[in-house]
């Protein structure tokens, strides 16, 4: 029933990073840049530092491929990515104590990882929407700030969440 609930939140917040900029444009209010939601791979990336690294890989995989699908023409590219970065930056949780401002930190890297890396790979196969100077400037820093702040308003009740089912886990 864990693992539902889990998948549920999971899904809830692929449909919501699918929408919240078209609700929340930033054009409505007539600022020129754009910024992407990484919601899925802010929670994948929690569930990886307080639950399960197995697991985020492959909701990592899972959700991914969904994005991949609904929302962009290239088959495999976010499923990759973000796997690999939900795992890479999961394994911090071995080196670092997961305060707030650490973990906000390793989530904004990661976003920006992702953001490269899809950019860099979308760039070698000749589909990168703008070039890096606009990438950096109109795209990343405004990514960043937003994915940054998602992070922080769902750190307490999401940790809380995964650890209670970590505990669980072990005990049954």
């Amino acid at each position: 029933m864990r693992e539902v609930k889990l998948f549920f939140i999971l899904f809830v917040l692929f449909l919501l990073q699918g929408t919240v900029m078209q609700v929340f444009s930033p054009a409505w209010f007539g600022w020129h840049f754009s910024a992407i939601p990484h919601f899925v791979l802010i929670a994948i990336l929690l569930i990886g530092l307080f639950y399960d690294r197995t697991r985020a890989v492959w909701y990592g995989l899972t959700f991914g491929f969904l994005i991949d699908v609904v929302y962009t023409n290239v088959l495999g590219v976010y499923a990759f990515c973000i796997a690999l970065t939900g795992y890479l930056f999961s394994l911090l949780s071995r080196i670092f104590h997961l305060y707030l401002v650490v973990v906000v930190l390793i989530g904004i890297l990661a976003a920006a990882c992702l953001e490269f890396e899809v950019y860099g790979i979308y760039g070698l196969i000749g589909k990168a929407p703008e070039p890096l100077d606009h990438f950096l400037q109109w795209r990343l820093v405004p990514t960043l700030v937003l994915n940054g702040a998602f992070l922080i308003l769902i750190f307490y009740p999401f940790r809380r969440m995964l650890v209670s089912m970590r505990s669980h886990k072990i005990d049954g």
